[in-house]
C-alpha cells in the first residue's frame, strides 16, 4: 500500500480523513426534536463536528466558551429573548465566533435584526438539506449567506425601493419629517401619527405620501431600513417591535 507521502505525490489534492479540518459547530435551539434532528444531520458531514447543543442563550454561552466552537447555529427567538437580542448576546461574548441564524421567521425585519446584531447568515427552518449545508459551509468560510426564500425577498425589496439609487440622508430632513419616518418605521398607524402631530388624518396621509416619494421609498419595509441606516430608530426599538409582533 502506498504511503501518505506517495499518495500525496500521485494526487496533490488528496487528504486523509484525519487531515480534514472540521468546523466545530454548536447548536442553540429550544425545541429538542429540532435540535436533535439538526445535530444528527450535521454530524453526518465529514467536515462538520457537533461540539454541543443548548436550549437557551445562557447555556449556549457556557458551551461556546467550553467547547471552543467555530460556528454557532442558533434560533432567533429563544426563551426570554427575541429578535436580534439573541445574536447580540452571543456577539458581545464571542465577537470572533461565526453566528448563523436558523429560524421559522422569514420577514425582512427579522433578517435585518439578525444581520445588524452581528449574524453572518440567515436560514429558514423550511430550507432544504442542501440549502442548510450550503449556508453552514459558507458561514464557516466567512461568507454572508441567506437561503433561497430570503434571498428572493431581499432582492424584491431592493428592486422595489430602489436601493441602488442614492437616497437623501436623514440630515436633509426637518424635525417633523424625521419624526414621521420614525413613527412609520415603528409601525405607528397614520391616525395615531396625525394625533401626535396635531394634524388631520388626510393632511398626515398626504405628508406621508409626499415624504416617502421624496425619499424614493415605496413601502413600510423601505422606511424601516432607511430609519435604521440613518439612526432614526435603534436596534433595541426594533427588537421591541418584533417581540410585540411575535407575542
Amino acid at each position: 500500500m502506498a504511503s501518505k507521502r506517495e499518495r500525496s505525490a500521485i494526487w496533490p489534492g488528496w487528504r486523509s480523513q484525519r487531515e480534514v479540518r472540521r468546523c466545530r459547530v454548536l447548536l442553540i435551539e429550544d425545541h429538542a426534536v429540532v435540535r436533535d434532528g439538526l445535530a444528527a444531520l450535521l454530524a453526518l458531514e465529514p467536515d462538520l463536528e457537533i461540539v454541543g447543543c443548548a436550549g437557551n442563550v445562557t447555556e449556549g454561552i457556557e458551551l461556546v466558551r467550553a467547547a471552543r466552537a467555530d460556528l454557532v447555529l442558533c434560533d432567533l427567538n429563544l426563551p426570554g429573548m427575541s429578535g436580534g437580542e439573541v445574536v447580540q448576546a452571543l456577539y458581545r461574548e464571542f465577537p470572533r465566533v461565526t453566528l448563523l441564524v436558523l429560524t421559522a421567521h422569514d420577514s425582512l425585519e427579522y433578517v435585518r435584526a439578525a444581520f445588524i446584531a452581528g449574524a453572518i447568515g440567515f436560514v429558514c427552518k423550511d430550507a432544504s438539506r442542501s440549502e442548510l449545508l450550503r449556508a453552514v459551509r459558507r458561514a464557516a468560510s466567512g461568507r454572508r449567506t441567506v437561503c433561497g426564500n430570503v434571498w428572493e425577498s431581499v432582492v424584491s425589496d431592493w428592486l422595489e425601493d430602489g436601493v441602488a439609487s442614492q437616497l437623501p440622508a436623514a440630515r436633509e430632513l426637518g424635525a417633523t419629517a424625521e419624526r414621521v419616518i420614525r413613527l412609520i418605521a415603528l409601525g405607528v398607524p397614520t391616525r395615531q401619527i396625525a394625533r401626535e402631530l396635531g394634524r388631520g388624518v388626510k393632511a398626515t396621509e398626504k405628508f406621508r405620501t409626499v415624504l416617502m416619494r421624496r425619499l424614493g421609498l415605496r413601502s413600510a419595509a423601505g422606511v424601516t431600513r432607511f430609519a435604521i441606516e440613518n439612526r432614526l430608530v435603534s436596534s433595541q426599538e426594533l427588537d421591541h417591535l418584533l417581540s410585540q409582533g411575535n407575542a
